[in-house]
Protein backbone atom coordinates (compact mmCIF):
# COMPACT_ATOMS: atom_id res chain seq x y z
CA UNK A 1 0.00 0.00 0.00
CA UNK A 2 1.67 3.24 -1.28
CA UNK A 3 -1.59 5.57 -0.61
CA UNK A 4 1.15 8.28 1.39
CA UNK A 5 3.60 8.16 -1.41
CA UNK A 6 5.31 11.72 -2.74
CA UNK A 7 4.25 12.62 0.71
CA UNK A 8 6.97 14.32 3.32
CA UNK A 9 6.39 13.77 7.14
CA UNK A 10 7.69 15.02 9.88
CA UNK A 11 6.83 13.22 13.24
CA UNK A 12 7.93 14.61 16.75
CA UNK A 13 9.02 11.81 19.57
CA UNK A 14 9.16 9.60 16.55
CA UNK A 15 12.06 7.17 17.64
CA UNK A 16 10.06 5.35 20.79
CA UNK A 17 7.06 4.20 21.29
CA UNK A 18 3.76 5.16 19.38
CA UNK A 19 6.11 7.43 17.43
CA UNK A 20 8.17 4.86 16.08
CA UNK A 21 5.04 2.79 15.30
CA UNK A 22 3.92 5.94 13.22
CA UNK A 23 7.13 6.47 11.59
CA UNK A 24 7.41 2.54 10.78
CA UNK A 25 3.32 2.87 9.11
CA UNK A 26 4.16 6.36 7.69
CA UNK A 27 7.06 4.83 5.60
CA UNK A 28 5.21 1.52 5.00
CA UNK A 29 2.77 3.60 3.49
CA UNK A 30 5.02 5.42 1.13
CA UNK A 31 6.02 8.32 2.87
CA UNK A 32 9.10 9.94 3.50
CA UNK A 33 9.19 10.30 7.19
CA UNK A 34 12.03 12.45 9.36
CA UNK A 35 12.21 10.46 12.64
CA UNK A 36 12.14 13.67 15.02
CA UNK A 37 13.99 13.12 18.25
CA UNK A 38 14.85 14.66 21.35
CA UNK A 39 17.13 11.92 23.20
CA UNK A 40 18.78 8.24 22.03
CA UNK A 41 20.05 10.00 18.43
CA UNK A 42 21.61 6.83 17.91
CA UNK A 43 18.11 4.69 18.24
CA UNK A 44 16.71 6.99 16.09
CA UNK A 45 19.40 7.19 13.62
CA UNK A 46 19.12 3.77 13.32
CA UNK A 47 15.00 3.40 12.92
CA UNK A 48 15.32 6.19 9.98
CA UNK A 49 18.07 3.60 8.10
CA UNK A 50 15.57 1.08 8.73
CA UNK A 51 13.01 2.71 7.00
CA UNK A 52 15.04 3.81 4.05
CA UNK A 53 16.58 0.37 3.74
CA UNK A 54 13.06 -0.75 3.48
CA UNK A 55 11.19 1.85 1.02
CA UNK A 56 11.76 5.65 0.38
CA UNK A 57 14.51 7.79 2.27
CA UNK A 58 13.73 8.86 5.98
CA UNK A 59 16.25 10.73 8.07
CA UNK A 60 16.42 11.57 11.98
CA UNK A 61 15.85 15.09 13.00
CA UNK A 62 16.69 16.54 16.19
CA UNK A 63 13.75 18.44 17.56
CA UNK A 64 13.25 19.70 21.06
CA UNK A 65 9.60 20.76 20.68
CA UNK A 66 10.39 23.07 23.88
CA UNK A 67 12.38 25.43 21.48
CA UNK A 68 11.60 27.16 18.59
CA UNK A 69 14.94 27.50 16.59
CA UNK A 70 15.06 23.52 17.09
CA UNK A 71 11.76 23.19 15.40
CA UNK A 72 13.20 25.30 13.03
CA UNK A 73 16.22 23.72 12.31
CA UNK A 74 14.40 20.54 11.87
CA UNK A 75 11.83 21.68 9.57
CA UNK A 76 14.48 23.48 7.45
CA UNK A 77 16.83 20.15 7.59
CA UNK A 78 13.38 17.97 6.68
CA UNK A 79 13.00 20.37 2.79
CA UNK A 80 16.28 20.32 2.21
CA UNK A 81 17.15 16.44 2.23
CA UNK A 82 13.18 15.71 2.27
CA UNK A 83 11.38 17.98 -0.07
CA UNK A 84 8.29 19.80 0.96
CA UNK A 85 6.49 18.80 4.46
CA UNK A 86 3.28 17.76 3.99
CA UNK A 87 2.17 15.60 6.74
CA UNK A 88 3.35 16.60 10.89
CA UNK A 89 2.41 14.32 13.65
CA UNK A 90 2.61 16.23 16.75
CA UNK A 91 3.40 13.05 19.00
CA UNK A 92 5.97 14.59 21.63
CA UNK A 93 5.04 13.95 25.16
CA UNK A 94 5.84 13.36 28.60
CA UNK A 95 3.97 12.10 31.46
CA UNK A 96 4.30 12.03 35.53
CA UNK A 97 2.26 11.29 38.03
CA UNK A 98 2.32 13.60 40.83
CA UNK A 99 -0.79 15.03 43.01
CA UNK A 100 -2.22 18.21 41.61
CA UNK A 101 -1.29 20.01 45.45
CA UNK A 102 2.17 18.22 45.55
CA UNK A 103 2.89 19.63 41.91
CA UNK A 104 5.70 22.39 42.03
CA UNK A 105 5.03 24.85 39.29
CA UNK A 106 8.24 23.53 37.30
CA UNK A 107 6.76 20.21 37.05
CA UNK A 108 3.39 21.69 35.93
CA UNK A 109 5.11 23.70 33.20
CA UNK A 110 7.31 20.97 32.01
CA UNK A 111 4.04 18.58 30.57
CA UNK A 112 2.10 21.21 29.05
CA UNK A 113 5.25 22.70 27.37
CA UNK A 114 5.52 19.54 25.44
CA UNK A 115 2.57 18.38 24.75
CA UNK A 116 0.42 21.44 24.15
CA UNK A 117 3.12 24.15 23.93
CA UNK A 118 4.93 22.09 21.73
CA UNK A 119 2.08 21.22 19.54
CA UNK A 120 1.53 24.86 19.32
CA UNK A 121 4.97 25.40 18.02
CA UNK A 122 5.25 22.79 15.61
CA UNK A 123 1.96 23.51 13.92
CA UNK A 124 3.20 27.55 13.90
CA UNK A 125 6.28 26.79 12.15
CA UNK A 126 4.96 24.04 9.71
CA UNK A 127 1.68 25.63 8.59
CA UNK A 128 3.62 28.63 6.21
CA UNK A 129 5.52 25.47 4.76
CA UNK A 130 2.12 24.03 3.92
CA UNK A 131 0.58 26.65 2.68
CA UNK A 132 3.55 27.20 0.20
CA UNK A 133 3.05 23.61 -1.06
CA UNK A 134 -0.94 23.91 -0.97
CA UNK A 135 -1.72 21.49 1.22
CA UNK A 136 -1.14 19.62 4.47
CA UNK A 137 -2.22 17.30 6.72
CA UNK A 138 -1.50 17.92 10.83
CA UNK A 139 -2.28 14.81 13.24
CA UNK A 140 -2.27 15.94 16.78
CA UNK A 141 -1.63 12.97 19.43
CA UNK A 142 -4.07 14.35 22.00
CA UNK A 143 -5.10 11.34 24.86
CA UNK A 144 -8.74 9.65 25.81
CA UNK A 145 -7.87 10.77 29.17
CA UNK A 146 -8.71 14.39 27.98
CA UNK A 147 -12.62 12.86 28.71
CA UNK A 148 -12.40 10.74 31.15
CA UNK A 149 -9.98 12.72 34.01
CA UNK A 150 -8.00 10.87 36.44
CA UNK A 151 -5.88 11.54 39.82
CA UNK A 152 -2.27 12.43 39.71
CA UNK A 153 -2.85 14.00 35.79
CA UNK A 154 -4.18 17.17 36.20
CA UNK A 155 -1.36 18.63 33.99
CA UNK A 156 -0.91 16.07 31.29
CA UNK A 157 -5.08 15.92 30.96
CA UNK A 158 -4.99 19.92 30.83
CA UNK A 159 -2.66 20.02 28.09
CA UNK A 160 -3.96 17.21 26.00
CA UNK A 161 -7.23 19.23 26.41
CA UNK A 162 -5.51 21.89 25.05
CA UNK A 163 -4.47 19.75 22.07
CA UNK A 164 -8.49 18.92 21.16
CA UNK A 165 -8.60 22.52 21.10
CA UNK A 166 -5.36 23.57 19.14
CA UNK A 167 -6.65 21.00 16.51
CA UNK A 168 -10.30 22.49 15.91
CA UNK A 169 -9.09 25.85 15.82
CA UNK A 170 -6.45 25.58 13.40
CA UNK A 171 -8.73 23.25 11.59
CA UNK A 172 -11.78 25.89 11.01
CA UNK A 173 -8.46 28.89 10.48
CA UNK A 174 -6.59 26.59 7.93
CA UNK A 175 -9.26 24.92 6.02
CA UNK A 176 -9.38 26.82 3.45
CA UNK A 177 -5.84 26.80 2.42
CA UNK A 178 -6.06 22.99 2.60
CA UNK A 179 -4.69 22.01 5.19
CA UNK A 180 -6.19 19.59 7.23
CA UNK A 181 -5.93 19.20 11.38
CA UNK A 182 -6.57 16.44 13.06
CA UNK A 183 -6.07 13.81 16.39
CA UNK A 184 -6.24 11.03 17.83
CA UNK A 185 -6.89 10.09 21.68
CA UNK A 186 -5.40 6.75 22.41
CA UNK A 187 -6.91 5.06 24.79
CA UNK A 188 -4.42 3.09 27.23
CA UNK A 189 -1.63 2.31 24.96
CA UNK A 190 0.99 -0.84 25.37
CA UNK A 191 4.26 1.49 25.77
CA UNK A 192 6.97 2.89 28.49
CA UNK A 193 4.24 5.68 29.89
CA UNK A 194 1.75 3.38 30.93
CA UNK A 195 1.68 1.59 34.32
CA UNK A 196 -0.31 0.35 37.00
CA UNK A 197 -2.84 -0.91 34.76
CA UNK A 198 -4.41 -4.50 36.25
CA UNK A 199 -5.99 -7.22 34.55
CA UNK A 200 -9.64 -5.83 36.35
CA UNK A 201 -8.76 -2.81 34.61
CA UNK A 202 -8.64 -3.87 31.13
CA UNK A 203 -11.62 -6.14 31.33
CA UNK A 204 -13.34 -2.71 31.49
CA UNK A 205 -12.31 -2.40 28.19
CA UNK A 206 -14.90 -3.82 26.05
CA UNK A 207 -12.36 -4.99 23.13
CA UNK A 208 -10.61 -6.73 25.89
CA UNK A 209 -6.99 -6.08 25.20
CA UNK A 210 -5.01 -2.70 25.67
CA UNK A 211 -3.97 -0.91 22.62
CA UNK A 212 -0.56 -1.59 20.85
CA UNK A 213 1.42 1.69 19.64
CA UNK A 214 0.70 0.04 15.99
CA UNK A 215 -2.75 0.71 16.43
CA UNK A 216 -2.55 4.37 16.95
CA UNK A 217 -0.21 4.54 14.09
CA UNK A 218 -2.92 2.76 12.01
CA UNK A 219 -5.46 5.79 12.97
CA UNK A 220 -3.08 8.86 12.36
CA UNK A 221 -1.54 7.19 8.96
CA UNK A 222 -5.25 7.17 7.27
CA UNK A 223 -5.89 11.15 8.75
CA UNK A 224 -2.63 11.85 6.76
CA UNK A 225 -3.57 10.27 3.68
CA UNK A 226 -5.66 11.49 1.10
CA UNK A 227 -8.16 8.59 2.18
CA UNK A 228 -9.48 11.00 5.01
CA UNK A 229 -9.60 13.99 2.70
CA UNK A 230 -12.73 15.21 3.33
CA UNK A 231 -11.58 15.02 7.30
CA UNK A 232 -10.76 17.89 9.43
CA UNK A 233 -11.12 19.09 13.30
CA UNK A 234 -12.12 15.39 14.53
CA UNK A 235 -10.72 13.49 17.06
CA UNK A 236 -10.46 9.64 16.63
CA UNK A 237 -10.89 7.66 19.53
CA UNK A 238 -8.47 4.86 18.89
CA UNK A 239 -9.05 3.14 22.64
CA UNK A 240 -11.16 -0.82 22.26
CA UNK A 241 -13.99 1.11 23.26
CA UNK A 242 -13.09 2.51 26.93
CA UNK A 243 -14.71 5.75 25.56
CA UNK A 244 -17.52 6.26 22.81
CA UNK A 245 -17.99 10.00 22.21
Amino acid sequence: MNRLADVVALVTGGNTGIGAAVSRRLACEGASVAVGWFEDEEGAVALAESLSAAGPECIAVRCDVTDRESVSRALDRVERVLGAIGALVNNAGVLSRIPFLEMEEEQWDRVVQVSLYGSSRCCRLALPRMIRHGRGAIVNVASELAYLGNVDLAHYISAKAGVIGLTRALAKEFGPQRIRVNAVAPGPTETRMIAGITPEFVRTIPLGRLGKPEDIAAAVAFLCSDDAAWMTGQVLGVNGGLVMA
